[in-house]
């Protein structure tokens, strides 16, 4: 059985298997890349909700390599129509258009979309139908948040491992 676990995780290590925030072997330089991203205004309650988890997130501090520009577009769509054409239920759309800048060259390093979505049940209750988009856009806009900060740990990663050079 020994033999068997020692076999796997030789294979696992030559498969060239590195942890994500584990770049360049070191948890710590991962963490200073991203502590060099300046999350730019993002409008709106639910832009302050993402900026704020944003930069808890990359914990920005001292001198930015990096600006983070988020534009965020909110879509809600109806559907389930009942026979006296009231709707039951509605779709809710959140994309997040993201655009990381090198604040050095003022070139544009990364360029990418992320999309959530949600649906809820409309009730009769006027003030629970808005608490409820109102929740499952927070939802949406604070999971797209953590997808943004795994992209960017990613696109470090990425380019450390080509060998780019990460300073501006």
């Amino acid at each position: 059985m020994r033999l068997l676990i020692f076999i796997s995780s030789l294979f696992l290590a030559a498969c060239g298997f590195q942890p994500l925030y584990e770049a360049g072997g070191s948890s710590a330089e991962m963490q200073t890349h991203l502590s060099g991203v300046e999350v730019g205004p993002i409008p709106d309650r639910l832009g302050q909700i993402m900026r704020n988890r944003l930069v808890s997130r990359l914990n920005a501090e001292g001198r930015a390599d990096y600006r983070l520009d988020v534009v965020l577009d909110q879509l809600s769509e109806t559907f389930g129509v009942r026979p006296d054409t009231a709707t039951t239920q509605e779709q809710l759309t959140v994309v997040a258009s993201v655009r990381l800048v090198s604040l050095d060259t003022d070139q544009q390093v990364l360029e990418q979309s992320f999309r959530a979505r949600t649906s809820f049940d409309l009730v009769l209750s006027d003030f629970a139908t808005v608490s409820q988009r109102e929740d499952s856009a927070q939802r949406l806009v604070l999971d797209l948040a953590e997808r943004i900060h795994r992209r960017l740990a990613l696109h470090f990663a990425q380019a450390e491992t080509n060998g780019a050079n990460l300073d501006p």
